[in-house]
């Protein structure tokens, strides 16, 4: 069985091609006008998230269904965790087609954030997570349902609003792996269950990230952010529940090494919005990658720019863990490194046409 795996990688890989591709060419599909806010300048499709997304949930069920394949590619089989994947799935899905009606008719912000803080909701009381604050704070289960619910909402809905570039959120989810190995080995090293989800993800996606490259013909839409924002938020609450005997649960603290620079930048933003008194739903140019690919840098300086920084940030917590490093020092170091960062490249980066 191990020998077959590998080529049931490449026909996973290029059926996302052939789909991407026909997308991508075809006459029909959602088209993102460019506007006076956009980092485009010619019609180009989105969406791309309703190829992709379909495909991932449909291979982890077909892997779910064939347990033999599961010695190269592990994932639970156990009854209880498979009602976990289930549920993961499904939160996926409807995150994925939330975006897909968003993309096209542009929902309410209420009716979308309520729809969202919903599905969260239902999901983390069905799957009653296992998860530590900081390592030290335990909160009550209707407390913790509803700090994660906020949180998590939150959190997809920064993903969100910080896909705005070509290849930016997915250089971001894919450096975010590796420190998500050095925070919960036991979870996401190769042979673990964390592994696998990401291994099926990135195969899937392989067709949109081809045509995401610089300069992207296809965008991933909110189906595709939105869906994707969920699956890297909601798989870390399994890392206790689906662990090894005595594991570590996932420490809340341990979700900013996911993306950063995304909270960074995504919450600075806000917060100067509001006190600016401006629409915090409405689009705009006050990012900080925005203001950079404004510059001659362009989109491919401002992705390398911060694909480095980001990188930076998981070779310091590789160093730090394997030198033994308390968590809360080693978070604390690289807060610090990420602020003072963001905060140098804000200073010197030329505020230009910002809308």
């Amino acid at each position: 069985m191990v020998s077959f795996f590998p080529p049931m990688f490449a026909i996973l890989a290029l059926l996302s091609l052939f789909l991407h591709s026909f997308y991508v060419y075809s006459r029909f599909g959602v088209k993102d006008v460019p506007n006076e806010r956009s980092l485009h300048d010619v019609v180009t499709k989105k969406s791309g998230g309703m190829f992709f997304i379909p495909l991932f949930l449909l291979s982890v069920l077909g892997f779910l269904f064939y347990p033999q394949l599961g010695q190269s590619l592990p994932l639970p089989q156990d009854s209880a965790q498979r009602m976990d994947i289930y549920l993961l799935l499904a939160g996926i899905l409807f995150f994925c087609i939330l975006g897909f009606i968003d993309d096209l008719y542009h929902l309410s912000p209420k009716l979308r954030l309520f729809l969202e803080l919903s599905v969260v909701a239902v999901f983390l009381v069905w799957t009653n997570p296992e998860i530590t604050y900081f390592g030290v704070i335990s909160l009550p289960k209707p407390v913790q349902i509803l700090v994660l619910t906020v949180f998590l909402v939150f959190a997809v809905n920064l993903v969100n609003f910080m896909d705005g570039m070509d290849w930016y959120l997915v250089t971001t989810l894919f450096l975010s792996y590796f420190s998500l190995v050095s925070a919960s080995p036991h979870f996401y090293v190769v042979n673990q269950f964390g592994y696998s989800f990401y291994l099926v993800l990135l195969l899937s996606m392989f067709g949109f990230i081809i045509y995401n490259f610089p300069k992207a013909k296809l965008f991933m839409g909110d189906s595709g952010s939105l869906a994707l924002g969920f699956l890297v938020m909601a798989l870390p609450l399994f890392v206790g529940k689906w662990g090894k005997t005595n594991s570590n649960p996932w420490d809340v603290a341990y979700y900013f090494y996911l993306f950063p620079y995304f909270w960074l930048d995504g919450i600075f933003i806000l917060i100067k919005r509001f006190f600016q008194k401006k629409h915090l739903f409405s689009a705009h140019r006050e990012h900080l990658y925005q203001r950079i690919t404004e510059t001659k840098l362009g989109k491919i300086g401002s992705l390398v720019i911060f694909s480095f920084l980001n990188l930076t940030v998981v070779c310091v917590h590789f160093v730090l863990k394997f030198m033994g490093i308390s968590n809360l020092m080693t978070l604390s170091i690289l807060f610090l490194f990420s602020v003072i960062s963001y905060g140098l490249l804000w200073t010197f980066i030329p505020r230009k046409n910002l809308a």
